[in-house]
């Protein structure tokens, strides 16, 4: 199932419990971010690139895009930085507490057994929200 997670501003109140759920599901170090924005609060996390020059720099293949989520495997990862340097948007973080870098693959593992992704299942005002999307089967 092609799918993204949707946020919705007006429902958000900055409470970063989505934040704080997705540290503790991946090993200390959140994949997802809630900035202020004015008066308002915008989620970010992996945009989900179609052509993710973070998977394109990895040497080990850590990172690669399954459908419509560029996953990550952990225990491949070597820690050499190179998806860091080469994501435009500057996603994928160096994990300290693991010696790997961390980056939403929007728990697509979680998603597979009908769970919801840790930020969606945390969020206490249902700010977030998995959305089925029409994939293009890339």
């Amino acid at each position: 199932m092609p799918y993204t997670i949707v946020h919705h501003v007006e429902k958000c109140t900055g409470c970063e419990e989505c934040v704080k759920a997705c540290a503790e599901g991946h090993a200390g170090l959140s994949n997802c971010r809630i900035l202020k924005v004015g008066n308002k609060f915008a989620y970010f996390t992996c945009l989900q690139c179609k052509k993710p020059q973070c998977a394109a720099a990895c040497p080990v293949g850590a990172l690669v895009r399954r459908g419509e989520v560029v996953a990550f495997y952990q225990k491949e990862c070597v820690g050499c930085k190179n998806c860091m340097e080469a994501c435009p948007w500057g996603v994928p973080r160096f994990n300290f507490y693991v010696g790997t870098i961390v980056k939403c693959d929007l728990c697509w593992e979680r998603v597979a057994k009908g769970e919801k992704p840790f930020c969606v299942s945390a969020c206490p005002n249902a700010a977030l929200e998995l959305k089925e999307t029409k994939g293009e089967g890339s």
